[in-house]
């Protein structure tokens, strides 16, 4: 029975040793936008609901841990076209036979996982909530620039909002948006052109994956679908995988 046992555990663990050596730890940069126009972001059940999703895309889980590693970057989308951001970083992980310890790699892991989790709740409390104006179209745009600078296997862009632009590049409020919108939309092109003469050319997109979650009302309803039709023409022309939903779905 006892050299059954040990024969057991043996097994046991050099099954856990070539699973560590198997893996292939990748570097995911992700950054988060979330507009105050929304207040429904505020909630508390977002974080909890959210930040367990970006782990996934990194592959890492607060549970079991992983040794893959990078950076998620949260900011805000407000009426100013950069704002302040909050950074948590993890390094990826030594895997294989003399690589970290499982156990102690699930610890970081969960450090960060509270990191992030802190990050978020003063990020969101420090929003000034429900303001009109939001110049989305400059701050994705800066944000891309920046993570085309950034070394990594995957870069996600995961932006929390409408994206109804209502700034002085253009807007879907006012008198004939609708027309407007509809033939910028179709000309992404020229759209893109006359948007990098008053403010940043939106670089190339091809490395990224664009999560956009709306929130759909029966009020804003025909607006939305105008919106995921506009910026899914323009991301898509610069390269990028896009999906436009209510909720993150990964």
């Amino acid at each position: 029975m006892k050299r059954t046992r040990i024969i057991f555990l043996t097994f046991a663990l050099f099954t856990l040793l070539l699973s560590c050596k198997t893996e292939t730890p990748q570097n995911t940069a992700i950054s988060v936008l979330i507009d105050v126009t929304d207040e429904r972001f505020k909630d508390e059940n977002f974080i909890a609901e959210n930040l367990p999703k970006f782990l996934t895309l990194m592959k890492l889980d607060k549970e079991t841990g992983g040794f893959s590693g990078g950076e998620i970057k949260l900011s805000l989308i407000n009426e100013v076209s950069d704002s302040r951001s909050k950074s948590i970083k993890i390094e990826v992980g030594e895997t294989g036979m003399m690589g970290e310890n499982p156990l102690n790699r699930k610890d970081q892991v969960e450090r960060f996982y509270n990191d992030l989790n802190q990050a978020f709740v003063s990020l969101l409390e420090s929003a000034d909530w429900g303001t009109d104006a939001s110049k989305i179209y400059q701050k994705v745009t800066r944000e891309c620039i920046k993570m085309n600078r950034t070394v990594a296997d995957r870069k996600y862009l995961i932006i929390y909002s409408d994206m109804l632009e209502n700034s002085s590049l253009f807007s879907f409020y006012g008198t004939n948006w609708k027309n407007q919108i509809e033939k910028m939309t179709t000309e992404p092109e020229k759209t893109l052109g006359q948007l990098a003469k008053n403010g940043p050319a939106l670089p190339d997109l091809s490395a990224f994956e664009i999560y956009i979650i709306a929130t759909r009302t029966s009020g804003n309803d025909e607006k939305i679908n105008l919106s995921e039709q506009f910026w899914t023409s323009l991301f898509e022309y610069q390269g990028a995988t896009v999906t436009f939903s209510s909720g993150l779905e990964i």
